[in-house]
């Protein structure tokens, strides 16, 4: 419990190391005061890139224990690099189980989702959630206003590699869900996912699983049918024509 391992360092020099380091705590503790303690260490790697922003790219690779991989650019100072939201992003994934391939836009989505929440509750997000969700949101609406599924659409633009409306548009799932959540049951969906890692994090290994987890713990089929809503029902009815409406 509690734990976090880093990998890379010494392929920076010593001031640059130390800032690397100071972002990552930083990093793991606003996800943790956010989501809970992850029940498993994270193991966090850094690589050396030069580029224009401190986080070029990172991933996650789910395998038995799961890690987190950063490409950075350590010319860049330890702000520049707590104000980047992409570990959030990829420490957000580790709160749920490797959801396979066929869920990949669901987990992009969540992860999406919560970068931001993670980012408001430490202080570091600027503007409102409500802006910035719409402002990445109401661009990609577009691609939903349609017969097809959500959970269909969401997988053509991931397989056609349309990031930004495959993740955004997902994400919207996890606005449908938190807005249920806090209206039915008093509660956030950053609360919920802390009471999952204690609960249930370890037990899970798929999908099906996580859905009746969260469902367990509220007591109601609430994820469980709005996820059976994303496969059957129409797009269009799930989301609106403009964000916020």
């Amino acid at each position: 419990m509690d734990q976090f391992s880093v990998h890379g360092l010494s392929s920076f020099e010593e001031e640059q190391a130390n800032m690397l380091q100071n972002w990552l705590t930083q990093g793991v503790n606003a996800t943790r005061a956010t989501l809970g303690i992850y029940p498993t260490p994270l193991s966090l790697h850094l690589y050396p890139r030069k580029s224009n922003q401190p986080v070029p790219w990172a991933f996650t690779r789910r395998d038995k224990k799961g890690s987190v991989h950063f490409y950075v650019d350590p010319r860049f100072g330890l702000t520049k690099f707590v104000n980047d939201w992409t570990i959030y992003h990829e420490l957000a994934h580790m709160a749920l189980p490797y959801l396979g391939p066929e869920y990949r836009w669901l987990s992009e989505g969540f992860a999406s989702y919560m970068q931001y929440q993670i980012m408001v509750q430490s202080g570091i997000l600027k503007g409102t959630l409500e802006h910035r969700y719409k402002s990445k949101i109401q661009p990609h609406l577009r691609w939903f206003n349609s017969d097809l599924t959500a959970a269909s659409i969401a997988t053509r633009l991931m397989d056609n590699k349309q990031y930004p409306a495959a993740y955004w548009g997902s994400a919207y799932f996890f606005v449908l869900a938190d807005n249920k959540l806090q209206k039915q049951h008093q509660i956030s969906l950053p609360q919920l996912i802390n009471l999952y890692q204690d609960c249930c994090r370890t037990q899970d290994h798929n999908l099906e699983e996580v859905l009746a987890s969260l469902d367990g713990i509220i007591e109601d089929n609430l994820f469980s049918q709005l996820m059976n809503e994303f496969k059957t029902a129409p797009a269009r009815t799930l989301y609106p024509e403009v964000f916020g409406q």
